[in-house]
């Protein structure tokens, strides 16, 4: 049965958030956080505001068994803690599903544009596979468009290579988005290309129209020489988009009741 937008709300008996001061020790990092590069310096200026003016924002966790958290989103707030070695921080503990603290998770970096473009497509992906749900479902619970949420989740189709170049900002989005399609040991091979020669985007959609194109060269010879070796005469192969004209004669009976012969 589809679901509506309106079943993905969480439910309104869940518990209203409750602020308090928690062990920083009992707090575990959160397995669905889609952040994975936090910037050293950034976090040694957090560090530094924190120890002046204390943690202006709560960070927001889900408590477990055993007195212990779980974190929902403050991943930064919860290092730059630990570095100045405090013993609590102040926390807002909300009883919500592993789905909707993956969503708060990701709409919090969101909003403080913390995430890198692979990140951000990497917790699309982890939201659509591990939870079920549409473009739409998380595009409404993230507050983001549908074919935004489709053109991120494209990029979790680049090799390796590619989402750590773009991750270190070697490559734009625009650079790189061509060569999504094509498998990851080309992806590299263009990388390298668009990394050394500064390709920009048209440069790349070029190179990948063209290899496209001997891609479909080589195919071609390889029906060519195929028809030839059953037809035993010359053969024309034309394939335009996703239709093939094949042209070939034959020069007398016997070669055409050959040909029945063979393909009957």
């Amino acid at each position: 049965m589809k679901r509506t937008l309106s079943d993905l709300i969480t439910n309104s008996d869940t518990k209203d958030l409750l602020v308090k001061n928690v062990n920083i020790n009992s707090i575990n990092e959160s397995p669905t956080q889609a952040r994975k590069k936090f910037d050293q310096k950034k976090l040694e200026e957090l560090r530094d505001s924190i120890s002046k003016n204390g943690i202006l924002q709560p960070l927001i966790v889900q408590k477990l068994e055993n007195n212990k958290y779980e974190l929902i989103a403050g991943e930064r707030r919860l290092r730059a803690s630990k570095m100045l070695k405090l013993e609590s921080v102040p926390c807002l503990i909300k009883d919500v599903s592993q789905r909707d603290a993956a969503v708060l998770g990701i709409v919090e970096n969101i909003q403080r544009s913390q995430l890198n473009s692979i990140e951000e497509a990497l917790a699309y992906k982890n939201l659509k596979e591990n939870f079920d749900l549409t473009n739409d479902e998380i595009g409404f619970l993230v507050g983001k468009s549908r074919p935004h949420i489709s053109n991120m989740l494209r990029i979790s189709n680049l090799s390796p290579n590619s989402q750590n170049a773009l991750t270190n900002e070697e490559v734009s989005f625009g650079q790189i988005k061509p060569i999504i399609v094509l498998e990851h040991s080309i992806q590299d091979r263009i990388l390298e290309d668009i990394i050394s020669l500064n390709l920009s985007s048209r440069e790349v959609e070029e190179k990948v129209r063209q290899l496209n194109n001997v891609k479909a060269d080589q195919e071609s010879l390889h029906y060519k020489k195929l028809l030839e070796n059953l037809l035993g005469t010359k053969v024309l192969f034309k394939k335009n988009k996703n239709k093939t004209k094949i042209t070939f004669t034959l020069n007398s009976k016997e070669e055409l009741d050959s040909f029945i012969n063979k393909i009957s």
